[in-house]
């Protein structure tokens, strides 16, 4: 005998409940995804100054002034509240940092209008990299300077920043040369709150679209906090 159309909508309904259920039950039991926060002791002792080699807690880039490619004096109260992608260059390398310039082109090209998102390249060799010699590299290479900060200044700041803020290069024997320091491929992605929640191979086209992902989340973390305030 076969069922009426009402039992079959009542069947129907009660599967679309009990798969809905279903659902929205592994929807609970799923956490978010995040990215990890982190600290010197989770990284390459190579890159981190030996005073803080042994900090796993609280770690935040630290307070600087820096000079643009225009010529600005940039310091973190620009940067507050921003998603920050920071990596070291020099105008004049012929090697990974053309690789680098590339990824961050594209970063740049995804996140071009969104203005919580800063690209901020350090110069690795600021006695030659002044801000004219950058606004040059600037215009070559395409880059906005709304979304992209090409900075220079003070040799032992800039350093100094390198060892014991963003760990971007290798100490004094391991890959030093006749440059003030050796920088990595590392692109960092800083959070906005100043904390270090990635590292990723600029010379890698993999590498860079994942750092693309990770962004947006940090960008909805960063909208939630702001929210919530």
């Amino acid at each position: 005998m076969g069922l009426k159309k009402s039992e079959y909508l009542k069947i129907g309904a009660i599967l679309a409940v009990f798969f809905l259920g279903i659902f929205f039950s592994i929807r609970i039991q799923t956490p978010d995804f995040t990215l990890p926060i982190l600290n010197p002791n989770d990284l390459n002792p190579g890159l981190v100054d030996e005073s803080l080699q042994s900090k796993g807690i609280d770690h935040t880039v630290a307070p600087f002034s820096l000079i643009s490619q225009n010529g600005m004096e940039i310091t973190q109260d620009d940067v507050e509240n921003h998603i920050r992608i920071v990596n070291y260059f020099f105008t004049t390398c012929p090697g990974i940092c053309l690789d680098m310039a590339k990824s961050l082109r594209k970063v740049q090209s995804k996140y071009l209008d969104n203005d919580a998102i800063k690209i901020m390249s350090h110069s690795a060799m600021p006695e030659y990299d002044t801000p004219k010699v950058l606004k040059n590299y600037a215009e070559v290479n395409d880059v906005d300077s709304n979304r992209w900060i090409l900075l220079t200044g003070e040799p032992d700041l800039i350093n100094n920043l390198a060892r014991t803020s963003y760990f971007t290069v290798l100490k004094e024997g391991e890959g030093w040369d006749k440059h003030s320091f050796i920088h990595t491929e590392n692109l960092v992605l800083v959070d906005h709150k100043g904390r270090l929640r990635g590292y990723y191979d600029g010379t890698s086209e993999n590498d860079t679209d994942l750092l693309i992902d990770h962004i947006a989340v940090l960008l909805e973390e960063r909208d939630k906090d702001l929210n919530e305030s």
